[in-house]
């Protein structure tokens, strides 16, 4: 619902602009100089869906909430591509307005400062969006990205010079300039309060082959199972680059703990970290949990590491002997991945509403079941599936398909959750 209110927000704000922008073409008249105001538009128009990326992405825990970060970040992806598409579009409609009329782009300073904003963030979108592909290092990315916080009152500054003061589409601009300090002394803020209260690792788990547990203690977290935080490692006196995690304990236990898998860079050096080593942590967030949803039958679907909000949830259910019947399917290459099984086994042993089905799919002599799991497998194991709640969380081409497959099962859209989180 809150996702709802907040698009319709953004919406009807791109339709005043519209509107705003209006006033001032005579549409009877439409002649070359009807470029120059659509350039003029456009520029408004992108640079209002990037002030909404930078709001997406600035963690603001009430619009979070309800909402999500996974689906944040997502919208922060597709307003940053619209957004400098219509800037784009903005320079190009204006050099050959004026181009066209004049033979001349009549070159001045503050022109120079709207090129410096326009590929500042194409170099930056750029590299957003394919910086895997290129095999740059997710630090490099992300304080490469943090230029685009310099850029865009770099834009504002070229648009406040060929505004017209007094006009409608003025006030648009007096409305970002305002607002966006603000944007920025909120993040500072959350900043200083997770350095005011720094957490300490106080175990060091390994799990799996590539997988560790690194327990906390520190400031008690109020938090719901399968809901993620945000940690900074300080070992050695270095600073590592912020990166997000789902918490794998309960609320219902004493310490915080994340569950990484070693997939890159960062994760690579989790097993080097060290009992009494420093931790940041900005939590809680996301709203992948069973506690928002009215069902009481569940059904975990987890591809990989995605097993952690899952463990988080089970033990959560398991600890308070909650009055929920949980089917978990666990889908991974082969046995090597697999963590917290002892656990797993002895919870299905104790609870009678819970049971527990382990899939691989690249091990041909695993006793249990093999292949990719689709909707008819879980239909098979569960019978009717009308009235239960389903979580996937795993890769997301394998989210997508059984997300489909559920739906031509005839099970509600609205019964269905999803936790991706790219960066």
């Amino acid at each position: 619902m809150k996702a709802r209110l907040i698009l319709s927000v953004v919406t009807v704000l791109l339709i005043l602009v519209l509107v705003f922008w209006s006033t001032s073409i005579d549409f009877s008249r439409i002649s070359i100089h009807f470029l120059n105001d659509l350039g003029i538009l456009f520029a408004a128009l992108g640079l209002l869906l990037l002030f909404f990326q930078f709001v997406f992405s600035s963690r603001i825990r009430f619009i979070e909430y309800g909402f999500g970060l996974d689906k944040m970040m997502r919208w922060h992806r597709l307003f940053g591509r619209i957004g400098l598409a219509l800037i784009l579009l903005h320079a190009i409609f204006i050099v050959y307005y004026r181009l066209s009329l004049f033979g001349d782009t009549f070159f001045t300073v503050f022109i120079l400062v709207g090129i410096i904003a326009l590929v500042g963030f194409m170099v930056t979108g750029a590299l957003a969006s394919q910086y895997r592909r290129i095999g740059l290092a997710y630090e490099t990315w992300r304080n490469i990205h943090l230029i685009n916080y310099l850029l865009f009152p770099v834009a504002l500054v070229h648009v406040f010079y060929h505004t017209l003061p007094g006009s409608l589409l003025s006030y648009l601009w007096y409305s970002l300039a305002f607002l966006y300090p603000l944007l920025l002394i909120y993040r500072l803020i959350r900043i200083v309060a997770v350095r005011m209260n720094p957490y300490e690792v106080t175990e060091v788990k390994q799990e799996a082959e590539k997988i560790w547990t690194l327990f906390f203690k520190g400031k008690k977290l109020d938090y719901k199972p399968g809901q993620f935080l945000f940690l900074q490692l300080l070992r050695e006196g270095e600073r590592s680059s912020t990166h997000p995690f789902t918490i794998s304990n309960s609320p219902t236990r004493s310490e915080l703990s994340v569950t990484p898998k070693i997939i890159g860079d960062f994760t690579l050096t989790i097993k080097d970290t060290r009992v009494g080593d420093k931790v940041f942590i900005d939590a809680p967030y996301g709203v992948f949990s069973f506690l928002n949803q009215p069902l009481k039958d569940l059904v975990f679907i987890a591809g990989g590491i995605g097993i952690t909000p899952f463990i988080s949830m089970i033990r959560n259910i398991y600890d308070q002997n909650l009055d929920y019947r949980v089917a978990l399917f666990w889908v991974n290459r082969s046995e090597n991945n697999l963590c917290f099984t002892g656990e797993l086994k002895q919870i299905e042993q104790e609870l009678d509403n819970f049971k527990v089905v382990f899939i691989m799919t690249d091990q041909p002599d695993w006793p249990g079941e093999k292949g990719r799991l689709n909707a008819q497998f879980i239909k098979e194991y569960l019978g009717d599936m009308d009235k239960k709640a389903f979580f996937i969380c795993g890769p997301p081409a394998m989210s997508a398909e059984l997300e489909r497959e559920l739906k031509e099962f005839d099970v509600p859209k609205s019964n269905i959750y999803r936790e991706i989180f790219e960066l």
